[in-house]
C-alpha cells in the first residue's frame, strides 16, 4: 500500500504538469517575454505564424543594420519592461490574450495595451496578430 501512495501522488504531478505544456496562455506569455521584455524578435519569431512572422521578419530586417554595428537584444535600450496578462478570450478556434505592458525608463513609465491573437495551427497554437495602443 505505501507504493501505491508514493506512485499516485507523482502521476497527477507528471498529469497537471503537462495539461499546461503548450495551452494558448502559455505560447502568448513567451512571445510576450520574449518580444517586449527580452526585445528579441528572433526568439519571438518561434511562437508566431502567418501575419505575426511577417511582422517580425519586416522588423528584424528594419533594424538588421543596428544589430551590424553591435547592438544585441539583450541589451533593451535601458528599459524594465514588465507585462501582465488579463482574461483570455475564445473565438472559434482563436484564442486573443490582452496584455498590460509596462515600460520603466529612468523616471519615465508608459503603459501600453497588448492584443495577441493565437491560432491552432497543426495542433500547435500560434501567435498570429499582435495589436498596440497607447493609453
Amino acid at each position: 500500500m505505501p507504493r501505491l501512495l508514493v506512485v499516485l501522488p507523482l502521476t497527477l504531478v507528471v498529469f497537471v504538469g503537462c495539461a499546461k505544456q503548450g495551452a494558448p496562455e502559455q505560447v502568448a506569455d513567451a512571445f510576450v517575454e520574449a518580444y517586449f521584455q527580452r526585445m528579441d524578435q528572433e526568439r519571438a519569431k518561434e511562437y508566431t505564424a502567418l501575419g505575426a512572422t511577417e511582422m517580425l521578419e519586416k522588423e528584424l530586417k528594419d533594424v538588421a543594420s543596428v544589430r551590424k554595428e553591435g547592438y544585441n537584444s539583450g541589451q533593451g535600450a535601458g528599459a524594465e519592461v514588465s507585462f501582465h496578462r488579463g482574461v483570455s478570450s475564445r473565438r472559434e478556434e482563436r484564442v486573443r490574450v490582452p496584455y498590460e505592458i509596462v515600460v520603466k525608463t529612468g523616471a519615465t513609465e508608459s503603459i501600453r495595451d497588448a492584443d495577441v491573437e493565437l491560432a491552432n495551427i497543426r495542433n500547435a497554437w500560434k501567435v498570429v496578430r499582435v495589436g498596440m495602443k497607447a493609453r
